[in-house]
């Protein structure tokens, strides 16, 4: 039953400085997960940073960093990069 969720629901949101998945923050969809990424930036203390992270293959798809004022984005891989139509 894992696996078939995995395959459903690929995208997930990683929490890079506690090391661990964000519970509840997985998607179907990769623009989901980059807004669900956002807003979880968006509500954190600066310096916080969020990566989405296709576990198909482990692929970092784009990092989202608190800043005092804004929210940083790094894009390091294309949304339609790898994905089917």
């Amino acid at each position: 039953m894992a696996d078939e969720q995995e395959s459903t629901r690929p995208y997930r949101l990683w929490d890079p400085s506690n090391d661990k998945y964000l519970r509840w923050r997985c998607y179907k969809f990769v623009r989901n997960a980059h807004l669900g990424a956002l807003i979880e930036a968006r509500w954190a203390k600066p310096g916080a940073v969020y990566e989405v992270i296709d576990i198909r293959d482990m692929a970092l798809l784009g990092q989202y960093k608190r800043t005092p004022t804004s929210v940083a984005f790094t894009k390091v891989r294309r949304i339609n990069d790898g994905e089917e139509n």
